[in-house]
């Protein structure tokens, strides 16, 4: 089991992502780290840990730290399981957020208009009847795995439905979206991933290249069509670039929400007064929502490449150095957030957040992933009581997502 160490450097105590410690409670030694050290070398980490929020905004909008790090992937592989990676090396790096620039915003223009509030007002309806279908399974099971009966279909049919698939999709995109995620996010990399990752993103491409070749001669009023015939000007997306937002809507569109989903019941469930809020005032959902995607949150940190040599609080992070940048920690910096650890609904919260990451990467489907929680949630403590059956957790081991691979709980009709 992994362990935090002692760094030589100014005697402060290492972290490493992968200790399950850490994966249950990554805000202690972040927040550690923002006193002790907020620009910090970590041996375990073999990269530079930024956690403080002023300095996480600065790197996200610095040019000098570079979102294409698919290489971080490869790091320690061996040459012979790095050949086989041909898919992930190139499917991966075509990732909206994973591009610089030009490339990067041409590709984000052209996403963002399947995205916007009116875009996804019109889905509205049809995701309260997905949460009303999830919920009637919760009620004639009434005790079951959250992580299965929830997470694993709520977000992955709204999906489904957007890209107007039939029902028997839903289980292969969540398949393909879990295997994708439990690589390109694990807290510690193996060849096996990897190799499994390479399946996955193969089996995407399969299913996407029959479903493009149909949207490029019937146009539907779904989200492959939109992004199949997207132009702006002379631009539009190429067919690999196609297939790479494809992959990256499922994964994000399911695994995503399927953790933001099973840590904030928990939290609810923890605070009666969040309850007696969502049942007196159903409307304020959507803030509370937002408010736990600060706090506990959902994303860890994500990381760039440095592109040259650059100094920040006395220490020189060299070209090329990995830096991990804390949005777990810039969300709980009591120099911004009052009583950060406490949910206040009304916190006007989104701007400062970094739950959707900011400036040019912030998150295309923030609308939609907010619409999903809150809905489920308002709806969700009208109908039941609910209690959650265990109290200690296995925690998704991803330095991106804080999630739990299984929560059980228990669903009382009121």
């Amino acid at each position: 089991m992994a362990v935090e160490t002692l760094n030589t450097q100014d005697g402060v105590r290492d972290v490493s992502f992968a200790d399950p410690a850490f994966l249950a409670d990554p805000w202690r030694n972040i927040a550690r780290l923002q006193t002790e050290a907020p620009v910090y070398w970590s041996e375990n980490q073999r990269g530079w840990i930024i956690s403080r929020h002023a300095d996480v905004k600065a790197a996200y909008a610095d040019p000098r730290f570079s979102a294409a790090r698919v290489s971080q992937l490869f790091r320690d592989m061996p040459p012979e399981v790095v050949a086989q990676l041909e898919g992930v090396r190139k499917y991966t790096g075509l990732l909206v957020n994973r591009l610089d620039g030009e490339q990067h915003m041409r590709i984000r223009s052209l996403m963002l208009k399947a995205f916007d509030r009116g875009s996804v007002k019109k889905m509205e309806s049809f995701i309260g009847e997905v949460v009303d279908r999830v919920l009637d399974t919760c009620e004639a099971e009434r005790e079951f795995d959250f992580a299965k009966v929830v997470g694993a279909v709520l977000p992955t049919t709204i999906m489904q439905r957007m890209f107007d698939l039939p029902d028997e999709y839903r289980p292969l995109l969540f398949s393909l979206a879990s295997d994708f995620t439990s690589a390109s996010a694990a807290a510690k990399v193996t060849p096996e991933l990897l190799l499994k990752l390479e399946r996955s993103i193969r089996t995407l491409n399969e299913v996407f290249n029959e479903l493009i070749a149909v949207r490029e001669k019937h146009l539907g009023d779904d989200l492959i069509s939109m992004l199949v015939h997207a132009r702006d000007g002379l631009h539009k997306l190429d067919h690999d670039e196609t297939l790479a937002q494809l992959h990256g809507l499922v994964v994000a569109g399911a695994e995503t929400t399927a953790n933001s989903l099973g840590t904030q019941l928990v939290h609810i469930v923890k605070h009666p007064e969040l309850q007696e809020r969502l049942r007196s005032d159903p409307d304020a959902a959507f803030n509370l929502v937002t408010e736990l995607l600060r706090y506990p949150g959902t994303v860890k940190c994500m990381t760039r490449f440095a592109k040259e040599d650059i100094e920040l609080h006395g220490q020189t992070i060299r070209k090329g150095d990995l830096v991990w940048i804390m949005n777990v920690g810039a969300n709980i910096d009591s120099s911004v957030f009052a009583d950060p650890y406490r949910s206040d609904v009304d916190r006007p919260n989104l701007r400062d957040s970094f739950a959707f990451g900011p400036g040019m990467h912030f998150c295309i489907g923030h609308i939609l992933a907010r619409t999903e929680l809150s809905e489920f949630f308002k709806r969700a403590f009208q109908r039941f009581n609910i209690e959650i059956l265990q109290e200690n957790f296995d925690m998704a081991p991803s330095y991106i997502f804080y999630g739990y691979r299984e929560l059980r709980v228990r669903f009382t009709p009121r």
